[in-house]
Parts: C-alpha cells; structure tokens; sequence
C-alpha cells in the first residue's frame, strides 16, 4: 500500500499510481490494492493475515476488518497489541481527521516513511516514496557505515536520507499536520525467569503453543501445498516434525547445498526429510548464483548479506511448487546465541581495565598459537570488553566480527566515511551488567533478527508470492521460552558455556525434540555461506567491483587494494564454519553495496534488465 498525508495539497501533482485505488478523504491520500472496510466512518485498510486475537471477547472472528473495527472500538490506539499475525494496517478516522498506521510485533519489512515540511508519505516500497517524493536521493553514511560494520542496518533510519522503515510494535499517528511515532514493544517481551517441576508437562504446553501457531497460519492462508526452509538443525528439523502433523499432505523441504564444501548440509537434511516422509528439494549454490544478487536487491531494496542469497533462490523456485513457506529462524536468537558471551560477561564483568585488556591479550596468542575458529571467537568477544564504556553500543560492536570492525574502518573507510555517526535505532535495547544475559536476547530478537535475517527472508519470500512464517516467533513461545530457567535454556559447565559445546544449548528444546528424533539425529546445524568459495571464481567480478568501490569514494585505495589482494591470497580449510578469519563475508558486504547504490541510490531500478550478468551489471 502506498499511503500519503499531505500538509500542502500542491504536492500531488506528480503522485499518481495507476494500479492502485485511490481514496481521497480530506488532506489524507491513500493509493492501494488492499480491500478497504468502512464503517462509523472508520476506514481500514490491512495489508497481510491476522491469524490470532489475543482478546477472549474476539478470539473467533470472521473478518479481519470486522475484528479489527471492534477491537479499535474497545482498545483505541493499543488494538493492536491485541491481534497476532504479519501484516500492517492503515485506519484513517473521518470525524478526527486522523491517521494511524500500525505495524505488526514482528517484522520491519512491510512499511518505510518519508517526511518534509510538506508532506507525510509511507509505503511498502523505497523505489515508491523515491519516484515520487526525492528528485535525487542522498545516501546516509552513517546506516551505510552501520551495513558495512554490521552486514546489516540495526537503526530504523535507511541508507536513503529521509526515508525510514517502520519497526515491530511501532506506529505512525497523523494529525494537523503532525507525526508522532509510538511503539508498544516494552509490553512485548519479559523475563520472569522461574523454575518448574515437571518438564515433561512444560515441553508438552511448548508443543502445544508452537503447533497453534502454525494451525493458525494455516487457517488463516488454507494452502494447498506447504514448504519449509530446512537445514537439518535443531529449529528448522522442530518445524517439520511439527508441521507435518498438521498437514495432510507431504511438506516440500528445501535445503541449500554447497558441493564440495565439508559444512554442505545435504545429508543432515534429507535424512530429516525423510524421517517425516517430505519431499526434498536440494538446491546446489555456486559462483554462477552469484549474478542473482541483482534481483535480491530489487527484491529487498536494502544492501542484505548473510544467507539472505540462496534462500532468495529458494523463494524463485519454491514459488512453482508451493502456496506459502515455513522457517525456523528465530530459535537462535530466543534459546541464547550468544550464551558463550554471556559467560565471558560472567566472569570479566568486575575486573579492571588491565586485568580485562590481559585476557584479551591471551585471546589473541590462543589464536596464533592454535589458529582454532572459536579462539578467533573468543579474541572478537574478548577485545569488546577492553573499553571503559563497553556497554555502550555493544550489539552493534558484537556483531561486527564477519565485517569490519572499529580497527577496520579506521583503515579502509575514507575520512568522510569515518567521521560519519552510526544512527541510533529509535528503540535500542540497552545493556548493563545486570541485565546483560538477557539483553543479549532481547537486544538481538529486536535490533538484529528483526531488522536482519526476518527481514530479508520475508522480502525474498514475499517478492515470489509466498507467506512466510517462523513458528518460534509468536508471541506465546517468545514468552514461555524467555521465562524459562536459565539451566532450561543452555545448561552444561563453564568451560562448555564458553566453548560453545554443542551438547548443553537448547535444552528444553532438544528434549522435545528428542520426542521425534534419536539423539543422533539432532544435529547443531548453522547456515554459513562459504563466499571465498563462492566469489573466488568470479575473477572479473572481483576486478569490476574493485574498480566501481574506488570511484564511490567511499573507501581507502590503498586499503581497497589491500583487501582485495589479500583476499585473492588466503588460504581456507574446508571444514571451518564461520570465516572470523577470510574476507569473503566482507567482499560480499562490498558487492551488496554497490549493487544497492547502481539500483537504488544511481536509480538505476528506472532501466534495469533483469537477465544482465553481475559483469555486465557493473561495468
């Protein structure tokens, strides 16, 4: 939906969308194809499926608008903390003269905004609001510096200047002439951590509230054939074992496989697969896949690394066979990633500078010495703690350790790079040593997973024709996942907690997993790309981007070629999982960019060929 709210009516003239239906109600313009509901001279507009009241009064309703209508009738602004589902909605209040638009819990992909001194304009498309409202768009260095840091944008703020995406919780209020932006996420997540007797009761009410939600996407989209993003781990295997018993018909599963990579997932998969009589689709990813990462940025219209590629391919070919696609992200991010860290915290938390500067500094000889990945973890981890401050902005310094960190940037961004301001996200989850563990997860479900991986799985998903839904984030599971005791969440000594040992994560989780699989069957699976093996053959590519990036001036030349060449020369072992070391998650981070600045920021989404190589694209 394409919404616009202007102050001064002149700024019409040249918004006009000739697919869309227009509504025009006084100073309010509203562009759509979403089915408009009116009554009491309440307009509402939805865009998505809500699948779930969380009002008793209202839990069977039979139209969304209707619900919608009389939930707004009885709660006001804060309706919407009552509904669960994917979707945005729009109400424009005739007698007030009064807009409100409202995002869902979950996902920030669905809705951006734009402001000036005459105008409010939001929509489900950057290139909208562009065409429209920007003759030139500028780029905002601080969220591009935040993408390269990061391989994502945590602020709400675009690499565009002016435009914004709307986050989980929040909403945009319209009135004479004034936004005001509320959220509601405070109510949204707890830790009432407290422990229980009988686990068997507690893994039974787990499956019970993870399988409503899927029934209830179900109900809500009645597909005739269903598919799921499937790995062979414990969160996307959870999702198979669940769906399939309620679904009457063989669940497609689509896995991405790398040949000849010691990490491909294949097998894991479709032994999985098979254990619950699935149709298995393999999909090899190689460096010819790589000239698709032009239809991911049209797809996202954001720079996106990570896995955000191959399930982008996933969502084309699964779009032929299937109505709507299941994942199981998220189960990361609520049963603690980053326990390891918190561990760390544990123990470094009091100790003064020196003292945390000095285990830093045996980080460092762990790595020379032995050269193991999860020494080259523990030195990331380790060097966050050697600041004074370093509770401040510590999600994004963590999250660095694929891209470029602080050292990083200082040496290869240009000075006008590194002056820039990463820009705070409107709502960031602050760390202090008493809530530490549990910002790790909250900051991450909320600055990270939200704005990261949901966000390009829904847009590559979405841009193919199929819902997605991630049946670990409802909100019924977040909270009894997030009031569990810690010893139910990651268990096992400290040496494990720190070693991230496989075999004490998850631990209520894989109990109830071991309800339908052995225990050899339950595999700690992560989906890592290996882009050294990926971009390596794609020499030209190289060369082109190289010589694209120096003409941004965004970057060092001489730092530029340094990583490039040094990227040309590493060496790389088939069995490492996650690249601390390589700069393929960097080059990528580089490609994305500047793939996103010749659509996006050259607007060049005005002319593009769809079937152009990534050679052709870039000279």
């Amino acid at each position: 939906m394409l919404g616009v709210h202007f102050f001064n009516k002149n700024a019409l003239k040249d918004c006009e969308l000739n697919e869309h239906i227009h509504f025009k109600f006084d100073d309010f313009h509203l562009y759509t194809k979403n089915k408009h509901f009116t009554k009491e001279k309440l307009h509402i507009f939805i865009d998505g499926k809500i699948t779930k009241s969380f009002d008793n009064e209202f839990a069977d309703f039979k139209s969304q608008e209707e619900l919608v209508f009389d939930l707004h009738k009885k709660h006001m602004q804060s309706f919407v903390e009552k509904l669960d589902g994917i979707f945005s909605i729009v109400i424009y209040n005739e007698q007030t003269n009064e807009v409100g638009i409202y995002n869902n819990r979950y996902t920030c992909h669905k809705l951006y905004y734009y402001q000036d001194e005459n105008i409010v304009a939001f929509s489900d498309k950057i290139v909208h609001l562009i065409e429209h409202f920007l003759e030139k768009p500028q780029p905002h260095l601080g969220s591009i510096k935040s993408f390269l840091a990061n391989g994502f944008t945590i602020s709400d703020q675009t690499q565009i200047k002016g435009i914004k995406k709307v986050l989980p919780t929040f909403s945009l209020h319209i009135k004479e002439g004034q936004l005001n932006v509320k959220n509601h996420w405070e109510n949204e997540i707890t830790f009432n951590r407290s422990d229980f007797k009988d686990v068997d009761k507690k893994i039974e009410e787990y499956t019970s509230l993870y399988q409503n939600g899927i029934k209830n996407f179900l109900d809500a989209h009645k597909p005739n054939e269903v598919g799921t993003l499937l790995s062979g781990g414990n969160d996307t295997s959870f999702v198979l074992a669940n769906l399939s018993k309620l679904h009457d018909k063989p669940i497609h599963a689509y896995t991405t496989t790398f040949p000849g990579w010691a990490w491909n997932e294949e097998s894991y998969a479709k032994n999985i697969c098979n254990k619950f009589d699935g149709i298995f689709h393999g999909m090899p990813f190689e460096a010819k896949d790589l000239d698709s990462i032009i239809d991911l940025i049209t797809a996202c219209e954001e720079p996106v690394v990570g896995s955000s590629l191959p399930l982008h391919l996933i969502g084309k070919r699964a779009s032929s066979q299937v109505d709507v696609m299941f994942g199981g992200d998220g189960g990361d991010t609520l049963w603690g990633e980053y326990y390891p860290v918190a561990e760390y915290h544990k123990y470094i938390k009091d100790m003064p500078l020196g003292l945390r500067k000095f285990a830093h500094f045996i980080s460092k000889s762990l790595v020379k010495l032995t050269d193991w990945e999860r020494f080259w973890e523990l030195e990331h981890v380790a060097s966050l703690f050697t600041k004074n401050d370093y509770y401040k902005n510590f999600l994004k310094d963590l999250c660095t350790y694929r891209h470029f960190n602080e050292e990083q940037q200082k040496s290869i961004f240009s000075d006008e790079l590194n002056a820039c301001e990463i820009p705070k996200s409107t709502l960031e989850i602050e760390f202090t040593k008493e809530n530490f563990s549990d910002a790790l997860i909250e900051g991450k479900l909320f600055n990270a997973f939200y704005t990261y991986q949901s966000f390009h799985t829904y847009k590559s998903m979405e841009y193919s024709g199929l819902e997605l839904y991630f049946p670990t984030i409802q909100k019924d599971v977040i909270d009894l996942i997030t009031n569990l005791p810690n010893k139910w969440v990651n268990g096992g000594t400290t040496l494990h907690r720190l070693t991230n040992h496989k075999s004490i994560n998850r631990r209520l989780h894989k109990k109830a997993l071991s309800g339908h699989l052995r225990q050899d069957e339950i595999y700690n699976r992560s989906f890592d790309i290996p882009w050294y093996k990926i971009l390596k053959p794609r020499t030209k590519v190289l060369e082109l981007l190289r010589e694209r990036l120096i003409k941004r001036k965004w970057f060092k030349e001489d730092a530029l070629h340094a990583l490039f060449d040094e990227f040309n020369s590493q060496k790389v072992k088939d069995y490492e999982l996650l690249e601390l070391k390589h700069h393929g998650y960097r080059i990528f981070t580089l490609l994305s960019l500047e793939v996103w600045c010749i659509k996006i920021l050259d607007k060049g989404f005005m002319k593009d060929k769809t079937d152009l190589s990534l050679e052709e694209y870039l000279s």
